[in-house]
């Protein structure tokens, strides 16, 4: 298994049943990926956009670093061109590898596991566990609910202004992975800083 952690992940659907710009964005994300010399870590499946960032980085002779939990590592669901393989016993600790292989994530147009990854990374970084690059890859406007729903989070007081900043938001693969080439860290707002703030609360 891969010792570095200089590797971008990507997070992304596993369902086909999709419109093909966010099929494309994700083989074209996954080419990029393995132009820039950077290994591909993803859940090692061989549909939906998680299977067309592995061909597009398999195209361009990429580095691919599938894992995979041990109940889906079945003939028809695993990507086999992957270059490692990783089985884990659970989803816990399958994105707990993905996470510790990592020094970039980008998340791809999906579903409930694709949005829960990233909210997995968001808040790991925002509790200073962490630092990695962060993309979200809003193709079409996808993922703009989900954004207005964060910033809303900022807005009525659940979460500092701050932390707007975790993640970047990009219209397209080449700058989502640009990004997490030039991405060298950031302060984190430490998040001690609110909880120990004085409670005021407003009444509504």
């Amino acid at each position: 298994m891969s010792m570095t952690n200089d590797n971008i992940c990507i997070f992304g659907a596993s369902s086909n049943k999709v419109s093909r710009a966010y099929l494309d964005a994700a083989f074209e994300t996954g080419r990029l990926i393995a132009l820039s010399g950077r290994g591909m870590v993803f859940g090692a499946g061989t549909s939906g956009l998680m299977g067309a960032a592995a061909r597009g980085c398999f195209s361009e002779g990429g580095r691919i670093i599938g894992v995979i939990p041990e109940k889906l590592n079945k003939p028809g669901i695993f990507f086999e061109n992957c270059t490692e393989k990783l089985v884990t016993p659970t989803m816990h600790e399958r994105k707990a590898a993905m996470e510790s292989m990592s020094s970039g994530f980008i998340a791809l147009a999906g579903g409930f596991g694709t949005i829960e990854e990233l909210m997995e990374v968001l808040t790991l970084k925002q509790l200073g566990y962490a630092d990695p690059a962060i993309v979200i890859l809003n193709t079409d406007g996808y993922f703009d609910p989900l954004i207005r729903q964060l910033e809303k989070c900022v807005s009525e007081g659940f979460a500092a202004p701050d932390y707007l900043t975790l993640w970047h938001e990009a219209a397209d693969p080449k700058s989502a992975v640009e990004y997490c080439l030039s991405y060298r860290g950031g302060a984190v707002r430490d998040k001690l800083i609110d909880a120990l703030a004085p409670n005021d609360c407003i009444d509504r």
